[in-house]
């Protein structure tokens, strides 16, 4: 399935403190496959596989951000049909451009990322060529992403305006929620920042991957070393989920599709 439809969420990536650790770190857990691209200079970009599906990204942080504290993170890309207009468009609104739309070496596609008006930052891809393999909500794969803000109705407006999103208010469940529709279906979410975030951390987006046992999966997340930040749990008879930190502390999702009895 080519993730490539404006709005559509098209990648996933990590940018990573402990490149050889965490990279084992996922490949155990999600029975990732690691494939390296060549960067130059001695870098890498590691491309994962996992049943034949492309899944993700990686790469080492360099050792300037390092020095200045910067924290292992996943980094979420949206599919756009013009990477310039798109950016010039999100400034419009109240962005900030973090990285201006660059051609990525090899002619593999055009990349750019911004700082939304709530300070989260995103990244824009269009591929050169698209990669049929490119699943969602499977298990091993990127499943679904959620923004946590602290301004959620003006999230809301924003990427409303600039990708076409349909966001609605899921009116189940404890707290605020509004599910991201991109061409009809349910690919994501905005929510209020939970109260378990501090203060000095800003708004930012966060992948889930699928399970097909997220107990399971979260049990063996715990013996690999990563940290629970969210107990697994429910949206009845739709989905389960649980929030963890990769040893590094790198913060990501795992969810498993509930089906009716």
């Amino acid at each position: 399935m080519e993730r490539n439809k404006n709005g559509e969420f098209n990648w996933v990536d990590l940018s990573a403190r402990d490149f050889e650790g965490q990279s084992k770190f996922y490949e155990t857990l999600l029975g990732w496959k690691p494939t390296d691209v060549p960067l130059g200079e001695g870098m890498v970009y590691r491309m994962f596989k996992a049943d034949g599906h492309t899944v993700a990204g990686m790469a080492q942080l360099s050792a300037e951000l390092m020095q200045q504290g910067q924290p292992s993170a996943w980094n979420t890309y949206v599919a756009a049909d013009d990477i310039d207009a798109t950016v010039a468009k999100a400034v419009e609104l109240g962005a900030t451009v973090f990285m201006p739309p660059a051609d990525v070496p090899g002619d593999a596609g055009r990349i750019a990322a911004i700082k939304d008006p709530t300070g989260a930052y995103i990244f824009f891809w269009k591929p050169s060529g698209y990669d049929d393999s490119m699943e969602y909500m499977l298990p091993g794969t990127l499943s679904w992403n959620d923004l946590g803000t602290r301004d959620p109705q003006r999230a809301i407006d924003f990427y409303s305006k600039l990708l076409g999103w349909d966001v609605q208010p899921m009116t189940e469940g404890p707290m605020p929620y509004w599910v991201v529709n991109v061409n009809g279906k349910g690919e994501g979410g905005i929510m209020p920042m939970p109260g378990m975030v501090p203060a000095e951390v800003p708004a930012y987006w966060l992948p889930y991957f699928g399970s097909a046992d997220l107990s399971a999966s979260v049990a063996k997340a715990v013996e690999l070393g990563a940290n629970v930040l969210s107990a697994p749990m429910e949206v009845p008879d739709m989905v389960a989920f649980a929030v963890l930190a990769d040893p590094a502390g790198a913060t990501f999702a795992l969810m498993q599709p509930l089906r009716k009895a």
